[in-house]
């Protein structure tokens, strides 16, 4: 995108750009900067601006890899690091495994309510929502509130099947319209408070909202890693050998990350993909298993 200060597009290459969360843009109101949720939405979702914001950026700032060595009488290990500070990544792995509720990754971020505020709306709950709203409400990267079940605090709602369960979320933010001055005129709060729409937790994923899916791409990997033996001559010689090595390799032994429970390889977003494309800073479908290979080295001279 060329750059366009309005949207944030400061026209950097590496830039990552999406949808952001749609917000009460009038000032002069008491619910400025508030989400603003969808009229009849079937989704307990946020609902998106029309134009993509630049959201991050995938290039590093740096790269760095070393190594080490450390000799105690015939052994040596080697050791070689790799290191990437800085960068963003939008991970499609995290996307699709959170939004098919196929594995914890979302039950995870969810927001439970303290004790005596989940299972129905009420003031006390509003307001707690409103004492964190910079958590809440303001964050840009957002979360419902509740949970599938009382345990997680999940809410009573009868929605699709008429058949009530504990198992409802809601997004905090407000319903509403503008004037033709521009003036926001509030429909009504989600805040958790009487008249707030609760969703099945299934159905609770902002899919539209790429920062849900951005991560700090920071890591450290231990990418290699050798033990090596090298044989006492008065042994190698009886063989006829002048020098004798015996060595042991493997790869991808352990990797640092800020988001290790994710389960994701950062570097994965900036590889090509199988099928030729090649997207930097898009991580897509790393659901292969970690190889971690072994291998044996014999080396001799006479």
């Amino acid at each position: 995108y060329a750059k366009n200060e309005e949207l944030g597009r400061d026209g950097l290459i590496g830039n990552l750009y999406s949808r952001k969360i749609l917000r009460v843009t009038d000032k002069n109101s008491k619910y400025y900067n508030y989400p603003l949720l969808p009229e009849n939405s079937e989704d307990a979702e946020w609902q998106s601006e029309d134009e993509y914001s630049k959201v991050g950026n995938y290039n590093p700032s740096f790269i760095m890899g070393f190594q080490t060595t450390l000799s105690y009488k015939n052994f040596s290990l080697s050791m070689t690091f790799d290191w990437r500070s800085g960068g963003q990544y939008v991970s499609q792995t995290w996307r699709y495994l959170t939004e098919g509720v196929v594995s914890n990754t979302w039950l995870n971020q969810l927001v439970i309510p303290p004790d005596g505020l989940g299972g129905n709306p009420s003031n006390a709950l509003r307001d707690w929502v409103v004492a964190n709203a910079d958590a809440l409400i303001f964050t840009n990267n957002p979360r419902p509130v509740g949970g599938p079940t009382p345990d997680f605090g999940g809410y009573y709602n009868d929605f699709y099947t008429g058949i009530g369960a504990y198992d409802g979320t809601f997004a905090p933010g407000v319903y509403g319209y503008y004037d033709d001055s521009g003036n926001f005129i509030l429909t009504k709060e989600n805040l958790g408070n009487e008249g707030t729409e609760f969703r099945p937790y299934v159905m609770s994923y902002p899919w539209d909202i790429g920062e849900a899916n951005l991560f700090d791409a920071d890591y450290v990997k231990l990418r290699e890693i050798a033990l090596n033996y090298r044989v006492p001559q008065r042994a190698s010689q009886k063989l006829g050998i002048r020098d004798l090595n015996v060595s042991v390799y493997s790869r991808n032994i352990m990797i640092w990350t800020k988001n290790a429970g994710m389960g994701i390889d950062p570097e994965k977003a900036y590889q090509s993909a199988g099928n030729g494309t090649f997207k930097q800073g898009v991580e897509r479908f790393n659901a292969e298993p970690w190889v971690v290979p072994v291998g044996f080295k014999l080396s001799f001279s006479f």
